[in-house]
């Protein structure tokens, strides 16, 4: 949870006080809250999986909370430069093809056997 305060600035702490200590002891992230079983983390930091259970829920909820405000301020609606896989089909199901400028990779059962490239840089 060393990074809880990085990731949301805003949550209030309060109620989870009693485990936040051994969550950091034990180097669990907020991604690790958010994406490994509630189960497992409370494992690994010796804490009730209840009370992770419920600051996922909650870390959750703020996050979503975040997302809401981003769209409502139209933090979203820039239109993203597109390189086409001269593909329609593909094309369609990326929503127009690659984002320029970023790194992306299609992996699959048989990803390496086709001739699309695997990498595309820009």
């Amino acid at each position: 949870m060393t990074d809880l305060l990085l990731v949301l600035p805003d949550f209030d702490t309060a109620a989870y006080s009693h485990i936040i200590p051994s969550l950091e002891r034990a180097l669990i992230t907020a991604s690790d809250i958010l994406t490994l079983d509630s189960l497992d983390v409370a494992k690994r930091a010796s804490v009730p999986s209840a009370e992770v259970r419920r600051l996922k829920d909650d870390l959750s909820t703020q996050l979503h909370g975040q997302l809401a405000q981003c769209h409502a301020k139209g933090l979203f609606d820039t239109d993203w430069a597109l390189v086409s896989t001269l593909d329609p089909a593909l094309d369609r199901l990326l929503g127009g093809g690659f984002p320029a400028g970023y790194l992306s990779e299609i992996t699959g059962e048989r990803y390496g056997s086709c001739p699309l490239p695997l990498y595309h840089v820009h």
